[in-house]
């Protein structure tokens, strides 16, 4: 009996766990874009889309890191364009992120959620992305390892 015990223990702590995963990422994507106006600047988007096994109010997604860049994130269900930050265990949810470059000629900021302050990293990860997530108020973090990458969209 102790040695399952012992055994069944070591099981459940390894990483990566699917036991405890609070969430599983379904498909991230990301796709450059280029305005046709001057002013209209260039970027990519990124869409992370995710089925949470607990529900909004033991789950909130707050922020992400693309490389070194910060920005903060809401949510969306799946067909709904309304960012309430609301779901329900099992939805499909997305986040969407516009890393947006506006020209230097033009005296527009970054107007999406890319925050102009310096937010450290909370460790060095090794994938594409660092998703920084709320569980039951307690800060954690889940490794994007890769985006699939899309067609470049050209505005006119």
């Amino acid at each position: 009996m102790k040695l399952f015990s012992i055994l069944l223990i070591s099981i459940l702590s390894l990483p990566g766990s699917f036991c405890f995963d609070k969430f599983e990422i379904i498909e991230s994507t990301s796709q450059k874009w280029y305005g046709g106006q001057r002013d209209a600047g260039y970027g990519t988007y990124y869409e992370i889309n995710i089925v949470p096994n607990a529900n909004s109010e033991s789950l909130k997604f707050d922020k992400i890191w693309i490389g070194e860049k910060y920005f903060e994130v809401s949510s969306y269900q799946k067909g709904k364009k309304i960012k309430n930050n609301t779901f329900s265990k099992g939805d499909t949810i997305t986040i969407n992120i516009n890393d947006r470059t506006v020209p230097n000629f033009s005296h527009q900021e970054n107007t999406e959620k890319c925050l102009t302050e310096k937010h450290e990293l909370p460790y060095k990860y090794q994938g594409k992305a660092l998703l920084s997530f709320q569980y039951k108020d307690k800060s954690k973090y889940k490794e994007i390892e890769k985006f699939t990458i899309l067609k470049e969209l050209l505005y006119p």
